[in-house]
């Protein structure tokens, strides 16, 4: 039997699937879609799923990792049937946080009670696009930051403190 075409089906055979419990562990600790979900499971490639139906809203998530470990894509589709003016959102962060500085504070003056303030800083850690509008008059806008900043509630706590650790030494965080 000849290697090349076993080297050949490896080689064009999609990729291993990504670490899912921390892909998890980084949706259920540094986003907020699992506080507002009324569901969640993962994919067969280690993507997060979050969703969640209500009588005036419809919200689907995804989190899944990116080309690198420690870059993570969370993207968000809300269907607001009961708003006017802006029924579809679309929302893609890019979380990039290889080389970051990291700082959580349970004594900021904004961590919530029980939880701590986030504050991650690195060259371009956090890419924003937004996609919105309604009746077929929709709107693209796109922005990179160097510093990301966000509450971590109590529910969040015991999943972020597992990643942390986790993407410290992944990661390289200062």
């Amino acid at each position: 039997m000849k290697k090349w075409p076993l080297l050949i089906l490896l080689l064009a055979s999609p990729a291993v699937a990504q670490d899912a419990s921390l892909v998890e562990g980084f949706a259920e600790g540094f986003t907020f879609h699992s506080l507002f979900a009324t569901g969640h499971r993962v994919e067969a490639d280690g993507s997060v799923v979050y969703a969640n139906n209500d009588s005036h809203n419809s919200h689907l998530s995804a989190v899944r990792q990116g080309a690198a470990p420690c870059v993570f894509i969370s993207t968000s589709l809300n269907l607001n049937e009961g708003a006017t003016g802006t029924p579809v959102v679309m929302l893609e962060d890019t979380y990039d946080l290889r080389g970051a500085s990291f700082e959580a504070d349970p004594k900021h003056q904004f961590a919530p009670p029980g939880g701590v303030y986030l504050i991650m800083k690195g060259p371009k850690i956090q890419c924003h696009i937004t996609t919105a509008g309604s009746d077929g008059k929709l709107q693209r806008t796109s922005q990179c930051e160097d510093r990301f900043e966000a509450t971590i509630e109590k529910t969040m706590l015991p999943a972020f403190k597992t990643t942390s650790a986790r993407l410290k030494s992944l990661c390289k965080w200062k």
